[in-house]
């Protein structure tokens, strides 16, 4: 978590740089729209739109990973459960026997 903070933080920089270097104005289409706009604000806002959609279709794959995790602790604590028990019963002297002897 440190690091992809610290990773998120240098590229977060490394825009701002990018940003301020690149002020050329430049026109663009944006779905029908003209938009003229400095060239470094349309990268950093490229890179910010590349990100948050990377961040939507990872989305689903966590979720379910995380759903998956519960199911795995609530089974574990079941079996837990059945283990303390099955300890708590007392075993039939036939049975014992019958496993002393195998």
């Amino acid at each position: 978590m440190l690091i992809s903070m610290i990773v998120f933080v240098v590229l977060a920089i490394l825009a701002a740089y990018v940003a301020s270097n690149n002020i050329t104005p430049m026109n663009i289409n944006l779905l029908g729209y003209p938009l003229r706009a400095p060239s470094g604000v349309l990268l950093v806002t490229a890179l910010g739109v590349g990100f948050l959609l990377g961040v939507l279709l990872m989305l689903p794959a966590v979720i379910s990973k995380s759903w998956a995790v519960i199911r795995h602790r609530r089974k574990i604590q079941d079996l837990q459960d059945m283990q303390a028990r099955m300890k708590k019963v007392p075993v039939d002297k036939e049975v014992e026997e019958d496993y002393d002897e195998t």
